[in-house]
């Protein structure tokens, strides 16, 4: 699937923002369980990777869709050829 890379780039880079904001807020608070600290760390990472990946040409197609979970109404990223029942989207995968 072919991609417009200067949007998605623009979108990566306010979530690597937004991932550094909640990094910066949870860091100092000595309430937060460290792996919650870790997970985010990672997230930024794998962000910056992949921004890195697409600007090197290293990625030339985004072989993902963006789908919208259906009980939280957060969106995320699976395979297009995605069983309905592994589908968060999807609500055969809720009913089971």
């Amino acid at each position: 699937m072919d991609f417009d890379k200067a949007t998605l780039l623009a979108n990566l880079k306010t979530l690597q923002g937004v991932i550094m904001t909640k990094y910066k807020m949870i860091t100092g608070d000595p309430n937060i369980n460290p792996l919650l600290i870790e997970e985010v760390k990672n997230d930024y990472y794998f962000v910056t990777g992949l921004i890195d990946d697409i600007v090197r040409e290293r990625i030339t197609e985004f072989p993902l869709v963006e789908r919208t979970n259906m009980v939280s109404g957060r969106t995320f990223l699976e395979e297009p050829g995605t069983p309905p029942y592994l589908s968060p989207a999807c609500e055969a995968y809720w009913s089971m």
